[in-house]
């Protein structure tokens, strides 16, 4: 198969600009957009907040766990409900409910009620919510878009995602650092309701429930695992999945220690640290987007899984506040080559009954990230934030190696 991309890709912009003009899709990125920076909001003060209210690193791996835990328990489910439920309403009913839950964080941490206990609480609910927005909103850019354009869409998706990296955490940190938490509880629920705002003509257009034979919920989770295993590129893409989520991402939840305790850094460093990463992201993303010929899905995503564990090992060893930002944003550009093929290899090899199943089965793997939490958090509270870090990521490049040249080695067979 030849790998020479069209003459249209001289034009690589055409490729964002097709996508972008479906009115649709705009409304949906614009949703994502707001709800993404809500959600990177809500980490960085979670992670802040956590280590303050505790001095602790296990205790803010815990409050990361518990933030994430739902993704895991709940992602089949919602792959279901995104399948059997009008995936607008959904979105609508999931936006809705973040903005409530944002409500009575400011309104706890304004009172002074806000304890870890309270706060661990309440971001269960946010981790619920995720949980069920994931699937619904990635089936719903298939929806719109179709197969030929989901890579460009789904990388589109991941451009919302890093913009809101960059954005929320830097307005964590300011409002960490000079107004308090109540004020940044509060932007997180404005955001909420801007995605809203924007959300609420799209249920008419994406359409009801996929259509076709309903099993039992027992019977479909059954049915899901054992396709998603049978087919060799989604099982290396699950796996590899879990092992970076285990393994390699829960180094975010300790910026906040490495920020504070390695760098000498307050929350507006940390919130630096952060959207460092979110503009490689971006960066990454722009340019996946932006492909208009061939793209090989395989060798990006296994290039990506590669490369990070890689450059985190660099990480965990600079002393220098400047390097670790260059670092990160490295790391964010692989981090979105890593998403956006993840969901389009998935995407692409679900059959159209059991799409939603397929990205609930993915959304699972991805919430295994909280068992990867609680290990580097205890791990970082014996032997330190760096080693924690340098020994999870060695771990990862070893395990995920011969999975990505498993990838690799199947790449001939991409349409």
């Amino acid at each position: 198969m030849s790998t020479v991309a069209p003459a249209a890709s001289a034009t690589p912009r055409l490729a964002v600009l097709e996508v972008l003009s479906e009115p649709s899709y705009r409304r949906l990125w614009l949703s994502g957009l707001f709800v993404n920076a809500a959600r990177w909001m809500d980490l960085v003060v979670l992670g802040w907040l956590s280590y303050q209210l505790t001095d602790s690193p296990f205790m803010v791996g815990l409050a990361a766990f518990a933030r994430s835990a739902p993704m895991m328990a709940l992602g089949p489910l919602a792959g279901i409900v995104a399948d059997r439920a009008h995936r607008g309403r959904v979105l609508l009913a999931t936006q809705t409910l973040g903005l409530l839950t944002g409500l009575t964080l400011t309104l706890v941490f304004a009172r002074g009620a806000g304890g870890y206990w309270a706060l661990v609480g309440l971001e269960t609910l946010f981790g619920v919510l995720w949980a069920l927005d994931f699937p619904a909103r990635r089936t719903s850019i298939f929806t719109l878009v179709g197969p030929r354009r989901v890579a460009n869409a789904v990388s589109l998706e991941t451009v919302s995602m890093q913009v809101a990296k960059i954005g929320g955490p830097v307005l964590a940190g300011v409002g960490l650092a000079r107004l308090g938490p109540e004020a940044c509880f509060g932007a997180i629920a404005v955001l909420y309701a801007l995605g809203l705002l924007v959300s609420l003509g799209l249920p008419g257009r994406i359409g009801g429930p996929s259509r076709g034979p309903r099993a039992g919920v027992l019977a479909t989770l059954a049915e899901g695992a054992r396709t998603a295993w049978a087919e060799p590129t989604v099982r290396a893409v699950l796996l590899i999945t879990v092992l970076m989520n285990t393994l390699f991402f829960p180094y975010q939840h300790m910026l906040p220690v490495f920020a504070r305790h390695v760098l000498g850094g307050g929350p507006e460093f940390l919130g630096a640290l952060v959207a460092a990463d979110g503009l490689g992201a971006l960066l990454g993303a722009l340019a996946i987007a932006s492909q208009r010929g061939f793209l090989s899905h395989r060798r990006l995503f296994a290039v990506s899984v590669l490369s990070a564990p890689f450059l985190l090992l660099a990480f965990s060893a600079s002393r220098w506040g400047g390097l670790c930002l260059v670092i990160l944003v490295l790391i964010g550009a692989l981090e979105s080559g890593f998403a956006s093929m993840q969901s389009t290899l998935v995407l692409l090899a679900a059959p159209e009954t059991s799409r939603g199943g397929a990205m609930g089965i993915l959304s699972a793997c991805i919430g295994t990230q909280p068992l990867g939490t609680l290990w580097i958090g205890l791990l970082a509270s014996t032997s330190g934030v760096p080693l924690a870090m340098a020994a999870d990521a060695g771990l990862a490049l070893a395990l995920i190696l011969p999975l990505a040249l498993s990838l690799d080695r199947l790449r001939s067979r991409e349409t």
